[in-house]
């Protein structure tokens, strides 16, 4: 009962992934993201059949795209979806590096905050572009600058130009890269962030601390705040940016 009542007052503090309240410690971090999935989801290059979600956890974004495609698919490793899905969400178990989907069957692959935790992020890109069809888009983000989280399992950090060159390396066609935010919210982003961290003990996972969340609510949004304000004013000259959203494209085989 009290687990309950706490995650009722969390959920109404700090929203939920990922439509999380400015008092919420990765505000600066998740807010650009959604928005630039809704631009896309709203796009006529989201008219499709099917999506795969590679990395799904919990499939948060799922609610981008709910009616804008017919098939929204989720795949990740064993134990990481959840065991009794209620939406209409296809549930592929599978390591991004070794995508369980026939080739070019998706019309969108996303990768959500997925590519700084695979073992082998060249083999993870082209296995998107092998399951995409001729002139399918393959979307997401990853982070430039932030704590490490889920320890063990964070091994990189990408600027604009080295994801550029990852996916073009992999054959696609980067239509758009955009960095999400100034250096103010990033410092903002990776202060709160790192307050909120479990420590990593071998064996467990790597948790963020709610209870706490609840008690430094206040400090978090006036940080946030004040972070946005400053952006402001003195410009976001996108070399610090916490994320990079990217849209990237399968060349048409006649275009190769």
């Amino acid at each position: 009962m009290a687990n309950s009542v706490l995650e009722s007052i969390k959920r109404l503090i700090l929203g939920r992934r990922p439509f999380n309240t400015i008092f919420s410690f990765n505000y600066h971090n998740i807010k650009p993201v959604v928005s630039f999935l809704q631009e896309f989801s709203n796009s006529e290059k989201c008219k499709v059949d099917t999506l795969l979600d590679v990395g799904a956890g919990q499939s948060p974004y799922y609610e981008l795209f709910e009616g804008k495609v017919k098939k929204y698919i989720a795949s990740d490793l064993e134990g990481l979806m959840p065991a009794n899905e209620t939406r209409p969400i296809e549930q592929k178990v599978g390591a991004a590096e070794a995508l369980p989907i026939e080739n070019n069957t998706i019309d969108v692959v996303m990768s959500n905050q997925v590519l700084e935790h695979v073992l082998d992020e060249r083999k993870s890109v082209a296995e998107a572009f092998r399951v995409l069809k001729d002139g399918g888009y393959f979307i997401g983000s990853v982070p430039h600058i932030s704590p490490i989280h889920l320890e063990p399992y964070d091994f990189r950090r990408f600027t604009e130009y080295g994801l550029k060159q990852l996916l073009e390396n992999n054959g696609f066609e980067v239509l758009e890269i955009d960095g999400n935010g100034g250096v103010r919210k990033a410092i903002a982003l990776t202060l709160t962030m790192d307050w909120f961290l479990s420590e990593h003990e071998k064996g467990k996972p790597q948790e963020f601390q709610g209870f706490k969340q609840l008690l430094l609510f206040p400090v978090v949004g006036f940080i946030n705040i004040k972070a946005s304000i400053l952006d402001a004013i003195f410009g976001d000259k996108k070399r610090s940016p916490s994320n990079y959203c990217w849209i990237a494209q399968k060349k048409k085989s006649h275009d190769i």
